[in-house]
């Protein structure tokens, strides 16, 4: 059996049999100065609509690689239904939301402003630049779609009856996450970890007033926003998401 190439990129070109592929900027520079492949070395590209596919570099020129696509190697992912809403934060640990989330899964990252939130922008290029760089680390074939930040208010107001909402509850008000995780899984749903400092009393009040909304408690420790977001991830995904299945990974040449 022919083994897959070790090597795999994002992009967003659309992949067919027989399409050329030109990558610039830093994908380029990555295949030429970092791991020094030369014309007709194999590498993997991949995208949310066609899936992923097996290619060779036909070209190379001096900020540019061109590649050949050849076959289909994986259909286009089924997204776990996660939507993961998050209090933006300063520097690194903003990246670090960004990325644990797209290797646990998840499909859709809402950035929300709240009260206390200290960080009020996000630069979606750049988001997207850490999405996808995980998906290539974590063998997904694709990668979250990352929305432009909503105040929390906004957020709720137009939050559907049908869609879970799982806060962390620093407050000590609710009941262990493991409760909740009991009940039957549904086929999407979103969790919500508040900024540094935690939500304020009128937005723990605004969120109960969202039927499908359900505080946890997340144990005896205060957890950090970054650690909250992953917890929250980890916890829904094991019970109610794709856990249960093998790791995608095969091996390379």
């Amino acid at each position: 059996m022919q083994m897959k190439s070790r090597y795999r990129l994002a992009t967003d070109a659309t992949l067919a049999t027989g399409a050329i592929v030109t990558l610039s900027g830093n994908p380029a520079h990555y295949l030429t100065q970092v791991l020094r492949l030369k014309p007709e070395s194999k590498l993997r590209l991949f995208n949310r609509e066609g899936g992923e596919w097996e290619g060779a570099i036909q070209a190379i020129r001096k900020r540019e690689v061109d590649v050949v696509i050849e076959t289909q190697t994986r259909a286009p992912a089924q997204t776990v239904g996660l939507t993961v809403c998050f209090a933006p934060i300063k520097g690194g640990r903003l990246e670090t939301i960004i990325e644990k989330a797209t290797e646990l899964g998840a499909s859709i990252l809402q950035p929300v402003i709240t009260s206390r939130t200290i960080v009020d922008k996000v630069n979606l290029d750049r988001a997207e630049t850490i999405a996808k760089e995980a998906a290539e680390q974590c063998e997904r074939i694709d990668w979250p779609e990352i929305r432009e930040p909503v105040k929390l208010l906004s957020l709720l107001g137009s939050w559907s009856a049908n869609m879970p909402l799982i806060y962390g509850d620093e407050s000590g008000g609710s009941a262990p996450i493991s409760e909740k995780l009991a009940a039957p899984a549904p086929t999407q749903w979103a969790i919500l970890a508040g900024p540094e400092g935690g939500f304020t009393p009128e937005e723990f009040a605004a969120l109960r007033h969202v039927k499908s909304a359900a505080g946890v408690g997340l144990g005896p420790r205060i957890l950090r926003a970054d650690t909250a977001v992953i917890t929250l991830c980890a916890l829904t995904l094991s019970a109610w998401g794709d856990w249960q299945e093998r790791p995608r990974f095969t091996a390379t040449e």
